[in-house]
């Protein structure tokens, strides 16, 4: 009877000890560790992370673009312009991560060349909401009103409904009304 129970004792121990290393397996998988990511809300653990993954598999195209987004998210632009930019070479024409830049790089209150990264998604496709937006109000930081104001209605025009762009292009016009000009309009030397 003891035996058996040994026996069944010693198969249970054997059990967890495999479910055990296959967790440890598990989590040295790159995917597994993103998820992992995800469940923490502290950006330094979630860095440790994604480098982990990244020392797994290098060219994990999520990785490098998570830890990127984190890096801005905590101020480093310049570091996650680095990762934008690894990211870019596993998948040359991906339009998210040229946005990423394009907010990077405002970040980095570099303007011309986040309306650069802008324009480089603009040009395969025109309607992407999100980067006129974001065209716009890095065009309205270099007070250039009016090219801002464009950018806002196109946005408009693609989705009339989006409550954000609406408050940006009041706020630009309330602006523009203080001050009494749209700086690089046409007729600004009539104001």
């Amino acid at each position: 009877m003891n035996e058996q129970k040994n026996t069944a004792e010693n198969t249970v121990n054997k059990q967890k000890d495999l479910e055990t290393a296959g967790k440890t397996r598990e989590k040295e998988d790159p995917k597994q560790l993103l998820l992992t990511a995800s469940e923490t809300d502290n950006y330094e653990d979630k860095l440790r992370i994604y480098d982990k993954a990244l020392g797994l598999d290098p060219l994990y195209f999520d990785a490098w673009l998570q830890k990127g987004f984190v890096l801005d998210r905590l101020g480093r632009s310049n570091e996650a312009l680095d990762c934008y930019n690894k990211a870019l070479e596993i998948v040359p024409d991906h339009l998210g991560i040229k946005c990423l830049k394009g907010f990077a790089y405002s970040n980095l209150k570099d303007y011309e060349k986040a309306i650069e990264c802008y324009d480089e998604v603009l040009k395969v496709n025109s309607e992407d909401v999100f980067s006129l937006f974001q065209k716009g109000s890095v065009l309205e930081n270099l007070g250039r009103y009016g090219e801002a104001m464009e950018a806002y209605d196109r946005a408009l025009e693609i989705n009339p409904a989006d409550i954000l762009i609406r408050e940006k292009k009041m706020r630009l016009l309330g602006l523009i009304y203080k001050k009494g000009t749209l700086v690089d309009s046409p007729d600004s030397d009539f104001n």
